[in-house]
């Protein structure tokens, strides 16, 4: 009889280990990877973040220049040029009072166009006027005058050539100059007849 108990006692030790395996199988194939008494939980994952790169955004370009002639050239036309210089060195070339796109675009070297933006950026209007003096009105004998909008670092500056020279001794002038024969290299417009 005590071979019996011992074999029972066996048995039933058997029994229970056995269960727990199938239970502790069965846990394991529905997902549940913890497990009592393992330090290991499996069950929650460190969360990666993507790494990302940070862009930089290069700023949008402004117009960095403006320059409007009108007057004797409308004549038969338009044909008065208005030059559109942009910070990225983009050109546009248009017709005075067209609201048509532009005819005639191009590219000058954008160094240049930081050049002259650094050249004037802290331009005093009121001082470039006494320098130079007075300007005169050239539409009114069939010439042109010209409107020049220029970027500074306080906004935008516009001066009329009908109210100030445009003195070519002027060092602003002069650097004006030099930046207008790369501008005006970009194209001509065409000469129309539109009487």
């Amino acid at each position: 009889m005590a071979k019996r108990r011992t074999g029972m006692r066996l048995s039933r030790r058997l029994l229970a280990v056995t269960g727990s395996i199938v239970v502790l199988a069965s846990a394991t194939a529905c997902g549940d990877d913890r497990i009592a008494g393992n330090s290991i939980d499996t069950s929650t994952s460190a969360t990666i973040a993507p790494t990302t790169t940070p862009t930089t955004t290069a700023p949008a370009p402004f117009v960095a220049l403006r320059w409007v002639d009108d007057g004797g050239c409308v004549v038969m036309g338009p044909n008065c040029p208005t030059f559109v210089v942009w910070s990225d060195g983009s050109v546009e070339i248009s017709r005075t009072g067209e609201t048509t796109p532009p005819e005639v675009t191009g590219s000058i070297r954008r160094s240049d166009v930081e050049a002259w933006l650094g050249s004037v950026a802290d331009l005093d209007p009121t001082a470039l006027a006494a320098a130079v003096g007075p300007g005169t009105c050239n539409s009114c004998v069939d010439g042109a005058d010209t409107v020049l909008t220029v970027r500074t670092t306080t906004g935008d500056v516009t001066l009329d050539s009908t109210e100030l020279a445009f003195d070519r001794t002027n060092e602003f002038f002069a650097d004006l100059d030099q930046l207008m024969a790369d501008v005006r290299a970009v194209g001509d417009l065409p000469l129309v007849d539109r009487t």
